[in-house]
């Protein structure tokens, strides 16, 4: 809008000077007026040269009246010339500047991948630091703990230790009837047995576990003939990992189980008893009154005696019933004991029916695997 309005201005003031200047032109020359001693003539023409660089002077005046951009334009070229030359030697100083300023951020980005880097290492160091540390730590503390146990444990062994001394020195004193050195218990003899039943709780079975020690050791002492009065000796010695696994094996049994205190060695009169725990299910093998064994002998033709062919028989039907799954005695083989009675009774039948007999064994009573086996016996003549 500002140079539209200064091209109008301008327009309409040189065409006002411009009619001026005609008029006096017209003027003068009718007058034949003369400036300076000039000729009308030319007269005329200075005016009209003077008009026209009046025109000039007032255009370039107004111009630069009315604006900024003009006058600075005609008056200060030189000043904005100077000022546009500096400018650009900032600008080039400045991308020089920016330029080295490029390359350095990129030293320091280099420098800093490095760093990024190293640290990343050195995380993954201290990491790994700190794991192994962990590890450290955590094997230290099961050290320790492990310390702990067995000073507990060394202590508690200790303790036993004592105690079965002083056990062991008054079981010395109450030994009379026997002679130093005698063998008081075969190694795998069993000291006391007992059924024990399942499906109870842990304290029950706590307390059944400690009553079976109890009779084991009051066993022992009666066999010693040594009595117990205020004082409680002991006899046996059963490592107490052995009674945690018995009252362990208690805890998980939904059936009754058969226990025996057994000697781990031969015992000398005079030695604490040293035992071992010897447990198994006490299942149902026999029912009252079921045929164990059954056998056809032909009295004629063996020449042993009645008592040996009836022993053997007894030996077989021994034999038959461990394998069906009753614990025999460790010292004898034993499942159980005839009596005089039954052996004599038995003898008299096969005198009585000569020939051939057939020699029938049937459990009197419910059998276990505890046993004992109990058996009657019947002679029946074998050729009827």
């Amino acid at each position: 809008m500002v140079g539209i309005r200064m091209i109008v201005i301008m327009a309409i003031v040189g065409g006002l000077i411009a009619y001026i200047a005609d008029n006096m032109g017209s003027k003068i020359g009718k007058k034949r007026m003369s400036v300076f001693g000039l000729r009308p003539k030319h007269t005329s023409i200075l005016l009209t040269v003077l008009s026209g660089m009046l025109i000039s002077v007032l255009t370039i005046g107004v111009m630069a009246i009315s604006s900024e951009s003009a006058r600075t334009a005609l008056f200060g070229m030189e000043k904005i010339r100077a000022e546009l030359k500096s400018l650009n030697e900032e600008k080039s100083i400045a991308q020089d500047a920016l330029a080295k300023t490029k390359v350095e951020m990129e030293e320091k980005n280099v420098l800093i991948s490095e760093l990024d880097e190293k640290i990343r290492e050195s995380t993954k160091a201290n990491m790994e630091m700190e794991a192994k540390l962990a590890d450290v730590s955590n094997k230290y503390d099961t050290a320790q703990k492990e310390v702990a146990d067995l000073t507990a444990s060394r202590e508690q062994l200790t303790s036993e230790v004592a105690t079965l001394e002083e056990s062991t020195a008054i079981l010395r004193q109450g030994i009379i009837s026997m002679r130093e050195g005698q063998v008081f218990y075969r190694a795998g003899e069993v000291v006391y047995a007992g059924i024990m039943r399942g499906g109870l709780d842990h304290e029950q079975n706590v307390a059944q576990v400690n009553w079976l020690l109890d009779n084991a050791n009051a066993s022992v002492l009666q066999r010693l003939g040594v009595e117990q009065k205020n004082e409680k000796l002991q006899a046996i010695w059963i490592s107490n990992r052995v009674i945690e696994q018995a009252v362990e094996v208690l805890d998980r049994s939904k059936g009754n189980m058969f226990f025996r205190v057994r000697t781990i060695a031969n015992i000398i009169v005079g030695e604490v008893v040293a035992c071992d725990i010897e447990m198994t299910d006490n299942q149902f093998i026999y029912p009252d009154n079921s045929l164990i064994l059954s056998e056809k002998v032909d009295l004629k033709k063996l020449k042993n005696g009645h008592e040996n062919i009836l022993m053997n028989f007894l030996n077989k039907v021994n034999h038959k019933a461990v394998e069906a799954g009753v614990l025999p005695d460790p010292i004898t083989g034993k499942v159980g004991n005839m009596d005089a009675t039954t052996v004599i009774e038995a003898t008299n039948d096969m005198r009585r029916l000569g020939g051939v007999v057939i020699l029938k064994a049937y459990a009197r009573g419910d059998i276990t695997t505890a046993g004992p086996v109990i058996i009657r016996l019947e002679v029946v003549d074998g050729d009827e």
